[in-house]
């Protein structure tokens, strides 16, 4: 809804992703801060690692039962 007070408040298009981003830097800034100073943490993000079977044999529709 931010786009919809942006406008209102008569800001030109091109301006609301840079509004926008001026109103969550800090918090991001805050939460980088914490992950930098904060000795226990190990990782900002865990691994996405894939577990299931490498390969799996293709049915096509038409055949799929």
């Amino acid at each position: 809804y931010s786009g919809i007070i942006y406008q209102a408040m008569r800001f030109p298009p091109d301006m609301f992703t840079v509004l926008f981003t001026l109103g969550r830097a800090p918090g991001w800034l805050a939460q980088w801060s914490e992950m930098i100073t904060d000795s226990d943490q190990k990782i900002a993000r865990p691994r996405q690692i894939y577990l299931g079977t490498d390969e799996r044999n293709y049915v096509p529709v038409a055949e799929r039962g």
